[in-house]
């Protein structure tokens, strides 16, 4: 249940953010955006690692998700793409050393991550793309 409700908020917060890109109203980014998007990037390693774990190097479902939120946050290279692909590399390898197996333990971390990268997700929406009074 919170990996749905995670993926429908990451989408979400996605393609909102495809669409200010479109329309030329990207917010600021300031700190607090760098701290989010590097968090969430790490968060989606760390999903990712337990993920392959558990069903194999083919299952790239985590993957996609950092691949769409580069493709929107950060479509060119720069220092924004390199850091949150390092992020999502290094907690990638950090976790994948810390669940050598798929047990109960593995599939609860990724729950957790799940509900920590949904926590991210409504965070960066609600203050990167607020909703506009109609």
């Amino acid at each position: 249940m919170y990996k749905a409700r995670f993926h429908g908020l990451l989408l979400s917060a996605l393609l909102m953010a495809g669409a200010s890109a479109a329309q030329g109203t990207l917010p600021l980014r300031g700190p607090d955006y760098f701290r989010d998007a590097s968090e969430l990037a790490s968060t989606l390693g760390s999903a990712h690692a337990i993920r392959v774990r558990c069903n194999g190097r083919e299952d790239q479902y985590w993957r996609q998700y950092m691949a769409d939120m580069l493709s929107y946050e950060a479509p060119n290279r720069g220092a924004l793409r390199t850091s949150l692909v390092d992020q999502f590399n290094d907690a990638y390898q950090d976790v994948s050393r810390q669940y050598l197996s798929c047990d109960n333990n593995a599939v609860e971390a990724e729950a957790r991550y799940a509900r920590q990268g949904q926590e991210i997700s409504e965070r960066m929406a609600m203050h990167y793309f607020p909703k506009r009074p109609d």
